[in-house]
C-alpha cells in the first residue's frame, strides 16, 4: 500500500453510497453470469489480513486528521481544500474525499466491504478484519458486505453468528431471480434452495438481509415462473430489503448470445413493471415484513417501496395507476425517466421546456413497438 492510499473496488450498492469503501477481496469468485460484465476480465483473490489493517489505518488517520480541521460542527473548507489539493497524486485525492463524504454527507454511518462476494473469505479471517474496523472506528453504525446465496448456504449459523458478535450488520445478497429454470439460464451459479438456507442463516444470525431481484431477467418465456418463484424465495426468507434491479440486456454481455441464437427473448419495458406487479401480488403479508425498494435509476417506477406486510395495496394502486394511463402518456414518461428524469409522471411538468417538446414527438410519432423498444435500450444500456 502507497502512503496515503487504502484501495477501492469498482462497485457498490446505491444505499451505500456515503458508505466508506474497504476492498477486501478483488473482483468475483464466480464471475459467471451472464447478465454481468463487471469483472469478466480480471481474476479474483484475496487481500493478506495485513493490508486489508492498513487500508483501514489509513482511513482512520484521514478521519483524524480532517476532524482536526472541524469546530463547533463546521468544518474549515479552506484548509480542508489545502489539505487535498497537497495529496501526493490523484488517488490519494480520492481516498481523502472519501473519508471526508463518509464524515459529512454519510454521516459516519457505514462501511461496506467489497468487492463481489467478501463471505467467501475464511471466516475467523473475515472476523479479524470486521473486529478491527470496529475497533479502529468505534462510532460506525453498520458494517455490510455483499455475499452470493450459495457461499451463505456453506456457512455454518455458528459462523454467522461469530461475525454479527464481530460486528458485521447488513449482507446483500444478488439472489436476481427465485427461479431454478432462470438461475440456470443466467448462469448464477445458485440455486432457490441455496437462497432460502443462506438466507435463514443469516437471519437467524440476527445479521440483516438485503436480496435484489432482477425483474424481466427470465424474459418473456419465464416471466411469470420468475415472479412466482421470487415471491414464494421471499415469503420463505423474509430478506429485511427486497431491492428491485429492473433487468436490462446489455450490449457485449453473454446474454446476447442467448438473445441472438433464439433461446432468450427480453421483455418489453412496461411488461418488466408488469412482472413486478405479479410478484407483489404473489407475497404473503404475514410471512414477509420487509422493506421492498426501488431504490436504482434503471427501475421505470422508482416510487415503487414500502413494507411487505402494510404496503402492499399501495404499491399495487401506485402501478395500476400508472398503466391505466394512455398509452401516449405511458411512453413520454418512459423515455424521460430513461433519459435521466428522476421523479414519477405526476411531475412531468418539471421536465426543462426545450426536453419536453422533442419527448412529446417522439412518444407520438414512433410507433413501431421494436424500434421503441430500441430506442429506450439506447438509453438503459448505460447504466449499470
Amino acid at each position: 500500500m502507497e502512503q496515503g492510499i487504502f484501495k477501492i473496488g469498482p462497485i457498490r450498492p446505491p444505499s451505500e453510497a456515503n458508505s466508506l469503501l474497504l476492498r477486501v477481496t478483488e473482483n468475483c469468485p464466480w464471475n459467471q453470469c451472464k447478465f454481468c460484465m463487471l469483472y469478466k476480465k480480471n481474476d479474483f483473490h484475496t487481500r493478506p489480513v495485513a493490508d486489508v489493517k492498513k487500508d483501514i489505518d489509513c482511513m482512520a488517520e484521514y478521519r483524524d486528521r480532517i476532524l482536526e480541521l472541524e469546530h463547533n460542527g463546521e468544518y474549515d473548507m479552506e484548509a480542508i481544500q489545502q489539505a487535498y489539493q497537497s495529496m501526493p497524486n490523484d488517488e490519494a485525492k480520492m481516498c481523502y474525499q472519501m473519508v471526508f463524504t463518509w464524515l459529512t454527507e454519510g454521516n459516519k454511518q457505514a462501511i461496506f466491504l467489497q468487492d463481489a462476494n467478501t463471505l467467501v473469505l475464511r471466516p475467523d479471517w473475515l472476523i479479524e478484519i470486521v473486529a478491527y474496523v470496529r475497533q479502529r472506528f468505534p462510532e460506525i453504525q453498520r458494517i455490510t458486505s455483499y455475499g452470493r446465496a450459495n457461499t451463505l448456504a456453506r456457512i455454518s449459523p455458528e459462523d454467522f453468528k461469530r461475525l454479527r458478535a464481530a460486528g458485521l450488520d447488513r449482507i446483500h445478497s444478488g439472489y436476481e431471480s427465485g427461479s431454478d429454470k432462470v438461475l440456470q439460464m443466467i448462469s448464477k451459479g445458485a440455486t432457490q434452495e441455496d437462497e432460502i438456507i443462506g438466507g435463514k442463516k443469516v437471519k437467524d444470525a440476527g445479521i440483516e438481509l438485503s436480496i435484489y431481484f432482477m425483474p424481466g431477467v427470465g424474459g418473456k418465456a419465464l416471466s411469470d415462473e420468475n415472479a412466482a418463484e421470487t415471491a414464494k424465495v421471499i415469503n420463505e426468507v423474509n430478506p429485511d430489503f427486497v431491492r428491485l434491479r429492473t433487468f436490462i440486456l446489455r450490449t457485449g454481455s453473454l446474454m446476447e448470445e442467448l438473445r441472438n441464437s433464439g433461446e432468450y427473448q427480453e421483455q418489453r419495458d412496461i411488461d418488466k413493471l408488469r412482472e413486478i406487479r405479479k410478484m407483489l401480488t404473489l407475497i404473503d403479508d404475514e410471512k414477509a415484513d420487509g422493506k421492498i425498494t426501488s431504490d436504482h435509476i434503471i427501475n421505470l417506477l422508482q416510487e415503487v417501496t414500502g413494507y411487505m406486510d402494510k404496503d402492499l395495496p399501495w404499491m399495487l394502486d401506485y402501478i395500476d395507476s400508472f398503466l391505466t394511463l394512455p398509452e401516449e402518456e405511458q411512453k413520454k414518461y418512459q423515455l424521460a425517466r430513461r433519459m435521466g428524469f428522476p421523479l414519477d409522471w405526476s411531475y412531468m411538468n418539471r421536465l426543462q421546456p426545450f426536453t419536453r417538446p422533442r419527448i412529446e414527438e417522439m412518444a407520438k410519432n414512433i410507433v413501431d413497438k421494436k424500434e421503441w423498444e430500441a430506442l429506450l435500450h439506447r438509453y438503459t444500456d448505460r447504466y449499470i
